[in-house]
């Protein structure tokens, strides 16, 4: 079986947290590595471009880290070189610039598939899983005040949370509302993003900077059942509700309630196996490469994910749309 040859751009350090994965991963065989965020390495030479002649002995490139310079130009060559591709994280990419590569993979037909590295994808999953159809998602996650939190940091988390609720619902966005805060102010202490769709389900994404300690939980609520996730401690809780005592459900305080009704509610705690993540997407992006399967998240995904976050932009000027 002839191997998949991979080159890697990126900045040194995050180029080398992969080598490791690559190097163990028997149907891959790396050809190189590329500095694509230092602008030296652009400068043609002889005539000739870098980028294109590390990207001609490759099948396929591994965008790692961020930062990359130029990362739209790069990636249209590489798809329009038919070279697979793999990056890390949600690009930072309008809605026109992903329309154009949605179009040009497409016409090519190679696999492009974004990564998840952050190893919260299989709490996300089995959460997914364990619901048919959702009436109702939230999501809150809490940064501490003095973490190093910038404004790209912010984006990608919310892209990536807003990608989990659009897979989980499955249907069309009806509309969105952004708290007034981050209208007036492009740094908030609270971001809050709702969701309605078409199916009348609702979603709530709150993105809180000013905790005191990092938390990430995700509620998920269908009828007779509520799906509550901690993603940092990669840990999944079933609560089965009785019909006839749902509505009267002490639906804020689940957790922390000691009410008869509470207590009467079975609880089903699902296990989850932590797996590498990086080790998870390699092998998404082998089985895409060799048997032509869907990536996990993939440019249509991103499309979905981009055209909630315009919103954003237009609610500076609107209080919702």
């Amino acid at each position: 079986m002839l191997k998949i040859k991979i080159g890697l751009a990126g900045n040194p350090q995050a180029i080398s947290q992969y080598l490791n994965y690559l190097q163990k991963n028997d149907s891959l065989k790396i050809i190189g590595s590329f500095d694509s965020t230092d602008a030296k390495n652009f400068e043609p030479f002889y005539g000739l471009s870098p980028f294109t002649d590390f990207i001609k002995r490759a099948d396929a490139v591994i965008f790692c880290g961020l930062n990359h310079i130029s990362v739209f130009d790069m990636l249209v060559e590489c798809i329009r070189t038919s070279k697979h591709v793999l990056i890390e994280k949600f690009p930072d990419l309008n809605f026109t610039e992903l329309s154009v590569l949605h179009k040009l993979n497409h016409e090519a037909g190679v696999s492009f598939l974004i990564s998840n590295v952050h190893g919260s994808g299989c709490v996300y999953t089995t959460a997914r899983q364990s619901v048919i159809k959702p009436t109702f998602i939230q999501n809150r996650i809490n940064v501490p005040f003095n973490f190093n939190f910038t404004d790209h940091h912010s984006k990608e988390i919310l892209c990536e949370t807003i990608d989990m609720v659009l897979r989980c619902v499955n249907s069309p966005v009806s509309k969105v509302k952004v708290n007034k805060q981050y209208i007036f102010n492009q740094k908030p202490d609270e971001i809050k993003l709702s969701i309605t769709f078409d199916n009348s389900t609702t979603s709530e994404i709150i993105l809180n900077t000013v905790s005191h300690e990092h938390s990430n939980s995700l509620m998920l609520y269908q009828k007779g059942k509520i799906i509550l996730a901690d993603i940092q401690a990669f840990k999944v809780e079933e609560t089965r509700i009785d019909f006839d005592l749902e509505h009267k459900l002490p639906f804020e305080h689940i957790e922390s309630s000691t009410s008869s009704i509470a207590q009467k509610m079975q609880k089903f705690e699902k296990k989850i196996m932590y797996f590498d993540v990086i080790q998870k997407d390699l092998l998404n992006f082998v089985d895409c490469i060799t048997n032509r399967v869907s990536p996990l998240v993939s440019i249509e995904e991103a499309l979905n994910v981009v055209s909630v976050m315009q919103h954003f932009t237009y609610s500076q000027h609107e209080s919702f749309v």
